[in-house]
Protein backbone atom coordinates (compact mmCIF):
# COMPACT_ATOMS: atom_id res chain seq x y z
CA UNK A 1 0.00 0.00 0.00
CA UNK A 2 1.01 3.76 -0.64
CA UNK A 3 1.08 5.38 2.25
CA UNK A 4 0.41 8.96 0.67
CA UNK A 5 -2.85 8.03 -0.94
CA UNK A 6 -4.07 3.96 0.89
CA UNK A 7 -3.80 2.60 -3.10
CA UNK A 8 -2.01 -0.31 -3.80
CA UNK A 9 1.12 0.28 -5.73
CA UNK A 10 1.42 -1.03 -9.40
CA UNK A 11 3.82 -4.18 -9.02
CA UNK A 12 7.39 -3.70 -11.35
CA UNK A 13 8.29 -5.94 -13.94
CA UNK A 14 11.00 -6.82 -15.56
CA UNK A 15 10.91 -5.58 -19.61
CA UNK A 16 12.79 -9.01 -20.79
CA UNK A 17 10.86 -11.64 -19.31
CA UNK A 18 8.20 -9.87 -17.26
CA UNK A 19 9.08 -11.01 -13.84
CA UNK A 20 8.28 -9.24 -10.76
CA UNK A 21 10.98 -6.84 -9.64
CA UNK A 22 11.15 -4.76 -6.07
CA UNK A 23 11.84 -0.87 -7.57
CA UNK A 24 15.62 -0.52 -6.12
CA UNK A 25 16.33 -4.44 -8.01
CA UNK A 26 19.97 -3.59 -10.01
CA UNK A 27 18.95 -6.79 -11.57
CA UNK A 28 16.04 -9.18 -12.33
CA UNK A 29 15.77 -12.24 -10.12
CA UNK A 30 14.36 -14.42 -13.11
CA UNK A 31 16.24 -13.64 -15.92
CA UNK A 32 19.36 -11.85 -14.59
CA UNK A 33 19.36 -8.90 -16.96
CA UNK A 34 20.46 -5.27 -15.92
CA UNK A 35 17.38 -3.12 -15.21
CA UNK A 36 19.27 -0.18 -14.96
CA UNK A 37 21.95 1.43 -16.77
CA UNK A 38 24.70 3.46 -16.24
CA UNK A 39 24.21 6.06 -18.90
CA UNK A 40 21.11 7.29 -21.21
CA UNK A 41 21.21 5.47 -24.66
CA UNK A 42 21.04 8.85 -26.59
CA UNK A 43 24.14 9.54 -24.49
CA UNK A 44 25.85 6.30 -25.74
CA UNK A 45 24.52 7.25 -29.06
CA UNK A 46 25.92 10.68 -29.16
CA UNK A 47 29.62 9.22 -27.81
CA UNK A 48 29.45 6.82 -30.90
CA UNK A 49 28.64 9.81 -33.65
CA UNK A 50 31.06 12.19 -32.09
CA UNK A 51 33.92 9.28 -32.47
CA UNK A 52 33.26 8.56 -36.10
CA UNK A 53 33.30 12.20 -36.96
CA UNK A 54 36.32 12.11 -35.46
CA UNK A 55 37.70 9.17 -37.55
CA UNK A 56 36.36 10.80 -40.95
CA UNK A 57 37.69 13.84 -40.43
CA UNK A 58 41.55 11.79 -39.49
CA UNK A 59 40.70 9.87 -42.57
CA UNK A 60 39.99 13.12 -44.82
CA UNK A 61 43.12 14.95 -43.25
CA UNK A 62 44.97 11.82 -44.03
CA UNK A 63 43.78 11.15 -47.45
CA UNK A 64 44.81 15.32 -48.12
CA UNK A 65 47.98 15.07 -47.31
CA UNK A 66 48.38 11.77 -48.91
CA UNK A 67 47.37 13.50 -52.30
CA UNK A 68 49.36 16.67 -51.61
CA UNK A 69 52.38 14.45 -50.91
CA UNK A 70 51.96 12.53 -54.39
CA UNK A 71 50.76 16.05 -55.82
CA UNK A 72 54.37 17.49 -54.69
CA UNK A 73 56.30 14.52 -56.38
CA UNK A 74 54.77 14.73 -59.34
CA UNK A 75 55.02 18.16 -59.99
CA UNK A 76 58.73 17.96 -58.93
CA UNK A 77 58.83 14.65 -61.61
CA UNK A 78 57.81 16.85 -64.28
CA UNK A 79 59.63 19.96 -63.45
CA UNK A 80 63.22 17.93 -62.98
CA UNK A 81 61.65 15.35 -65.68
CA UNK A 82 65.49 14.03 -66.06
CA UNK A 83 65.96 10.73 -66.18
CA UNK A 84 62.45 9.67 -64.35
CA UNK A 85 58.99 8.35 -65.50
CA UNK A 86 58.47 11.45 -67.16
CA UNK A 87 61.74 11.99 -68.65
Amino acid sequence: MDETNKQPVAALHCWSCDGEIAPNDDFCRHCGIRLKSGTSPSRNVHHRLTAIEKRLLHILIGTGAALLLIGWILLQLYHFGRGGILG
